[in-house]
Formats: C-alpha cells, structure tokens, sequence
C-alpha cells in the first residue's frame, strides 16, 4: 500500500480544475470585454498545442489535510507526448521515483527498496480517477484538462469573467455526469483555472493557476493550488516552479535496481 507521501506525489498527476471566486471586496470588479464562445473554444485549442517538447523543472510543494501537513521537493522531467518522472526528496533525500507513459505507471520506493509496476488503466481502476498521460501534460503545461474542440460547451453568462463548461448550471448533477469549466484569464493567454466536479462521488478538485512565467516562447505556471473535497476528507496542495528549463533537451528513464522487490 502506498504511503501518504507517494499518494501526495501522484495527486499532483491527476485530473483536476478549479472554479475562480471574487474575492471579497467593497470595489466592484471592471466588466470584461466579450468574448464569443466560438473564440473562446478557439483560444483553449490554441493554448492546447503550446507547449515545450522537452522540460526539466524543480518544484517546492506544500500540502495540507485534515489530518496532516507538510513540503517536500520534486525534480520532475518531461517528454512531449511520451513520458513524465518525477523524483520527490526529504531532506535532499531522494525518497521516491515516478515514471508515467502512455501505457505504464513506475514507481521506485527508495526508503523501503521496492517498486510497483503496473499499467495506467489498472491504476486508475484502483485510485477511482481516470489518469492518462495526456492529463499529466495538461496540468504541468496549465492547458484545459479534458477540453476537446470536437466536445459540446456552455459559456456561462458572467461579465466579469470568461468560463466555458461542459454543462450548463446544475445540469451535472442532475446527470450525475462530470463536469468540467475553464476559466480563461481576462488578459485571454492563459487560463485562470480549471474546474471538475464529480457528483456521483461528491468530489470536486479545483486547480488555481496563481502565477505564469515565460520559458523560451512558451508561458508555463509558476504557482498552483490545488484544493481537493471528497466526501470524507479535504485537502490542498501548492506548487511551486523554482526552476524551469524548456530548451535542453533529455531522454527519461527510471531505473530499477536488482535487489528491489515488488512492494506489498
């Protein structure tokens, strides 16, 4: 069974989204200028194919539950429509290695000097959440997660900000079908947040692109939040780019020593 930190790790893989909120605040926000739905569509495809073939980042991430809390450190690695790892540290104490493909999910435990293999589509059967490669890249990248041109959307009637979704208001949960809005910034570059709720489960797991940051021609998230409600539990996880390289290019391997046997 993984412990907690590994389970911090692989939820920062997972498909999530967020719905932005006003904040608090006497001054009225300024009206947005329109924006079509076909533009709108049109400007998360284009923000879909915007993206580094190579990247190479260091991340500070913090956590936080009902129960626990705590940071780690996470050098993480990835190939364009071919893989994603991620080598999460203690201390300066590499603990962990994750290495996601299009088919297969690798885990290296370090501190117990065993390893879990096993195919993406038998992960997600076990975790209850549908995670696929192209999800991994679409969260590290800041795109729409699970946005298709070819999906039917709803732009919701808001002034004072741009929000696509797959349903109109409330019919999800009288569905019982998974919902998804995208929140585009006012500056229309870059998204804001992404928003997923799951009624059947209770679920709702929001992802806040705080900050942005240029690496070669492409914008990329600097920081993150995360805030993920189940029925039983909360949680929240921020992170942190500290340092970005989108040009030098890298071949992912994680490698397996002999003496490691499969964890229980």
């Amino acid at each position: 069974m993984l412990n907690r930190f590994t389970f911090c790790t692989l939820l920062i893989f997972l498909t999530v989204s967020c719905a932005k909120q006003w904040s608090d605040s006497e001054t009225k926000p300024k009206k947005l200028p329109k924006l079509k739905q076909k533009e709108f569509i049109a400007k998360l495809d284009s923000i879909s194919l915007s993206a580094p073939h190579y990247m190479y980042t260091k991340l500070k991430v913090n956590y936080k539950g009902a129960d626990n809390k705590g940071s780690f450190k996470t050098t993480l690695k990835s190939v364009q429509d071919s893989a994603v790892s991620a080598v999460v540290s203690f201390a300066r104490i590499p603990v962990f290695s994750v290495l996601i493909d299009s088919s297969t999910l690798t885990i290296v435990n370090k501190k117990d000097k065993c390893f879990s293999e096993q195919s993406v589509g038998e992960f997600s059967k076990k975790v209850g959440v549908d995670l696929a490669l192209h999800n991994v890249e679409e969260f590290i990248f800041g795109h729409a997660i699970g946005f298709s041109n070819d999906k039917k959307y709803h732009m919701l009637n808001d002034p004072y900000q741009y929000v696509l979704s797959t349903h109109r208001k409330g019919g999800g949960r009288k569905k019982k079908e998974v919902v998804y809005r995208y929140n585009l910034a006012p500056s229309q570059n870059h998204l804001a947040s992404v928003f997923i709720s799951a009624p059947m489960d209770s679920t709702e797991i929001e992802i806040k692109y705080l900050e942005w940051q240029k690496a070669a021609k492409f914008l990329i998230p600097k920081v993150i939040e995360m805030n993920i409600q189940t029925r039983n539990n909360v949680g929240q996880i921020t992170l942190e780019y500290t340092r970005l390289d989108a040009v030098t290019s890298d071949s992912l391997f994680l490698k397996i020593p002999e003496k490691y046997e499969k964890c229980n």
